[in-house]
């Protein structure tokens, strides 16, 4: 198991120059991948972000790279004939405005074509077989982060799972007593109503089969139980899991609230929402998990 909560990073020179890259992500419900490069380390881009998302499934990434050339790394070319045409351009203009005008050298480095950087794709190309052992070495970092916080979260699920499993077990004992429970509120209330009438056995004995197969809550017990049970096989899995416990308990959590709407035991009561305030937790828990 993966947290969606990671960070990494990793530091070293390059051909060009020195790099820094840092990788953090926080839970979302997709994978969400946003790169934060320098313009010349654009060319790099579908590469990196093809390896985050065989590696990342889920969660909001952001991965910065940090650049501090040295002075080979860029060249400048100049394009005097470009420059000529400009300036003569600018006479020509001067003239049938009738303007008092002399070009001069700073408006020519107005037009950004006539001094720029020249671009090398291969040279940027051959540089990211440099690059790429830090990018991967801040990755790995990142993935490793990730790696210990879900088996933090691995580790404290399973531990709220016993506990849904105690009180499932209190839940079910309680189920044992619902005829002498039912059978004793009603005789109390048929008592306080009518207390000069005998008490016809026959009728309150199909009364509290009544109440006792309304309240009958043994299904709901037997899927929480399987629920938990698929809920600790998922757990195992060496996968991305994060979306079908988010939907296990989703399902837990409606028999809960089914088993509660049931009984109207105040000891069954107090133990569901025990069971809702494990269950909340578990959610909250789950929701950051890859």
């Amino acid at each position: 198991m993966r947290s969606m909560t990671g960070f990494g990073y990793a530091e070293g020179e390059g051909v060009l120059g020195f790099y820094r890259v840092s990788v953090k992500s926080v839970n979302h419900r997709f994978c969400d991948i946003a790169l934060r490069l320098p313009k010349e380390l654009c060319l790099w881009e579908e590469a990196m972000m093809t390896c985050l998302r065989e590696r990342v499934s889920r969660g909001k990434v952001e991965l910065k790279v940090f650049f501090d050339p040295r002075k080979d790394a860029f060249s400048v070319e100049v394009n005097p004939l470009l420059a000529q045409a400009y300036l003569e351009a600018l006479g020509r203009l001067s003239r049938d405005l009738k303007l008092d005008y002399t070009a001069s050298f700073e408006d020519l480095l107005r037009f950004s074509d006539v001094i720029r950087l020249k671009e090398d794709d291969r040279q940027w190309l051959e540089e990211y077989e440099a690059f790429r052992p830090i990018f991967q070495n801040a990755v790995e970092t990142f993935l490793s982060f990730r790696k210990r916080e879900g088996e933090k979260l691995q580790q404290d699920l399973s531990s709220q799972l016993q506990r849904i499993r105690i009180l499932c077990g209190m839940v079910e004992d309680r189920t044992q007593n619902l005829t002498d429970f039912f059978r004793s509120k009603l005789t109390q209330r048929i008592a306080e109503i009518l207390s000069m009438v005998p008490v016809n056995e026959t009728l309150l004995a199909q009364e509290v089969v009544f109440y006792v197969d309304r309240s009958d809550i043994h299904e709901e017990i037997v899927r929480i139980k399987a629920h938990v049970s698929r809920f600790e096989d998922i757990l195992r899995r060496q996968e991305a899991v994060g979306r079908e416990l988010e939907f296990v308990l989703q399902e837990m959590n409606r028999e809960v609230n089914t088993i509660g709407s049931k009984s109207g035991n105040i000891d069954i009561s107090s133990q569901v929402i025990d069971l809702k305030t494990v269950l909340e937790k578990m959610r909250e828990q789950v929701q950051n998990v890859e």
